[in-house]
């Protein structure tokens, strides 16, 4: 019996452990709401950063790909406002691993702030964005002495894209700016009288519409010292301080990815799980974990691992990537037809693409009700006077689906003026088919029932599917700087063998 009666005061609790214990729990819980109350403020300006640089991809990847394929001697650009125009060569319906020599089509880029608009072939315009603040194509103006020594040069082009939007719910406005270059690739074998043949065997990089960041000196492919010692010292000299400016580059932008991916909140918080197991938090774990190992991926020094051996940074960061994506799909899937349960729910997977069209507009008007959701709770959170005063001041945040919504005039207009159609049938095609898709989309946002969010047992899994979105964004931005890094680091070397081997070939002679 006293043995029994030891034990029973061995695993009780005192009443003032127990006050200790309640003291604790309300100081860490007191925390959480401290960092969650800082999370939502901060989530909005986040997700719009997110939209913006997700829709400045879309359009790099595109023009990029695009311009890889253009005919030589075909390219046309003006400016204020911007507009573009070339013929491209088109994917061989005979093998799709090539480029056609024979079939082409014309392609034109018309920007009338802030919508920039593609057309190709018969296949009418297309509206890329509508957060574009400004868009410049530019290429080098070369004298005759410049062509003869760098001939690549005057088949470059160099694109500057600035994205803006309005932060959901502030009066602040977040911008995204990025600078990259490609080459014409028919101008530049022309140009250096190279067998143009090579032009037709990038079809699949381009049919899928892939295309490298930083495109500029020799494709962005790591350059030759055997390619290279032909080139005069002053070209060496060029070409290495091209690299030592892009490494510095490269290294300061690492430098500030970090920072942003440190910023991103995962829903775990320490005391998750410390309390026996309280809300444990396993979504939000793996997330935070995979935050982590993406933090702590960098280089110290220039000496890097040999390319394609897995260990580079870059790469590393691309099997981290790999490991967000799975969990942005997985929990998206669950989200979207969760909010698609009384209506049609579109597969985005579908090989049909009038089905794949669809679920790509039902997957952009979710994304609109979950940020307008967002601007609603923060409207909620104003006092009356608040509110008042910012009706009065016409300060009121505008929702996403508001912004996207314009009126037929307003769309005619914008087509005409950015001379995309030339016709009045074609413009009229142009309008209907605009205004078809919006309608769409408008319909599939009325749809879009996001009652579940209420639901505190999925609060969690949209933590962790905010963080893993944010950070996919933000390792595909640090994966192109390690990626710029490593091409300066390699082409660094690569210059230095090629003076070796000119001074050695003029000790040979002497």
């Amino acid at each position: 019996m006293e043995v029994a009666m030891l034990n029973n005061r061995n695993t009780g609790f005192t009443l003032v452990e127990l006050m200790v214990a309640a003291a604790l729990a309300s100081l860490v819980l007191g925390s959480a709401f401290g960092i969650w109350s800082y999370t939502r403020r901060n989530l909005a300006r986040t997700s719009t950063r997110q939209i913006l640089q997700q829709d400045a991809t879309r359009i790099l990847t595109q023009l990029k790909a695009d311009l890889k394929a253009a005919k030589a001697e075909t390219f046309k650009a003006g400016e204020n406002p911007m507009s573009l125009e070339f013929i491209r060569y088109v994917v061989d319906k005979n093998d799709n691993t090539k480029l056609s020599a024979e079939q082409t089509e014309p392609v034109k880029y018309a920007f009338v702030k802030p919508i920039l608009r593609r057309s190709a072939g018969d296949k009418g315009a297309k509206s890329l964005s509508n957060s574009v603040e400004n868009i410049r194509i530019s290429r080098k103006s070369l004298s005759a002495e410049q062509k003869e020594k760098d001939a690549y040069l005057e088949s470059r082009v160099d694109i500057t894209l600035e994205m803006k939007s309005m932060v959901p719910g502030s009066k602040i406005e977040e911008s995204y700016t990025t600078v990259s270059s490609v080459v014409i690739r028919d101008e530049f074998y022309a140009l250096v009288n190279k067998d143009r043949q090579e032009i037709f065997e990038v079809a699949k990089e381009v049919a899928t519409e892939i295309s490298k960041p930083g495109d500029s000196q020799f494709f962005n492919d790591q350059l030759d010292a055997n390619a290279l010692k032909s080139l005069t010292d002053e070209q060496l000299t060029d070409l290495d301080n091209t690299q030592t400016t892009n490494l510095k580059d490269a290294k300061e932008a690492v430098s500030q990815i970090n920072g942003r991916i440190e910023d991103v909140e995962t829903g775990k918080k320490w005391w998750q799980g410390f309390f026996f197991g309280l809300g444990a938090n396993e979504e939000g774990a793996a997330v935070e974990a995979l935050r982590d190992k993406l933090i702590g991926i960098k280089y110290d020094n220039d000496n890097i691992p040999a390319k394609g051996s897995g260990n580079r940074a870059s790469e590393k960061v691309v099997e981290i990537g790999k490991e967000l994506d799975k969990t942005v799909a997985r929990l998206e899937t669950t989200f979207i037809a969760d909010s698609y349960k009384s209506t049609t729910f579109f597969d985005i997977n579908s090989t049909d693409p009038e089905q794949k069209r669809k679920a790509e507009s039902q997957k952009r008007a979710y994304d609109m009700k979950v940020m307008d959701r967002q601007i609603d709770m923060a409207i909620a959170k104003m006092s009356e006077e608040e509110r008042a005063a910012a009706e009065q001041a016409n300060e009121l945040p505008k929702k996403m689906i508001d912004q996207y919504v314009r009126s037929e005039a307003d769309i005619r207009r914008e087509i005409t003026s950015s001379g995309i159609a030339q016709t009045s049938s074609e413009i009229d095609a142009m309008v209907a088919k605009e205004v078809a898709e919006m309608n769409f989309l408008r319909s599939q946002y009325n749809s879009c029932d996001l009652a579940w969010m209420e639901d505190s047992s999925k609060k969690n899994q949209v933590q962790a599917y905010d963080a893993a979105k944010q950070l996919k964004n933000l390792a595909d931005s640090k994966k192109d700087m390690l990626i710029l890094q490593e091409m300066a680091i390699d082409n660094k070397a690569e210059i230095a063998r090629a003076r070796e081997l000119k001074k050695e070939a003029l000790e040979s002679e002497s």
